[in-house]
């Protein structure tokens, strides 16, 4: 292993239940208490680990428009029949306005 983080709070386990991960070549190798092992450590005191704060798939020009989408019934839900008839009415700055309080949002939740 290459790094161990030590008394790590995972989301799906009990917050007093604090846990080891251990990473080798980037990857989660090992998730015990008290995991054995030669690594550099990381005492991550109690604080969750969750993953990293990437979205690899994001449509910002769809980015906080769920107040101006029509109810659908769940069996029928399509994002697609939701957003189309919006589209004629976004401009480039309704656009622009939205991406950029979206993502100035997600700079203030790491920063």
């Amino acid at each position: 292993m290459d790094l161990i983080v030590r008394n790590a709070r995972l989301a799906d386990r009990p917050s007093d239940e604090l846990i080891d991960i251990g990473v080798e070549q980037g990857r989660i190798v090992a998730l015990e208490p008290a995991l054995a092992g030669e690594a550099e450590v990381y005492d991550a005191k109690g604080c969750l680990a969750c993953p990293g704060l990437i979205e690899t798939h994001i449509h910002l020009d769809k980015s906080r428009i769920i107040d101006r989408c029509t109810p659908q019934e769940r069996k029928t839900l399509s994002p697609v029949k939701g957003v189309s008839p919006l589209k004629e009415s976004m401009s480039v700055e309704d656009v622009h306005a939205r991406a950029e309080h979206r993502n100035r949002a997600a700079v203030a939740v790491v920063g």
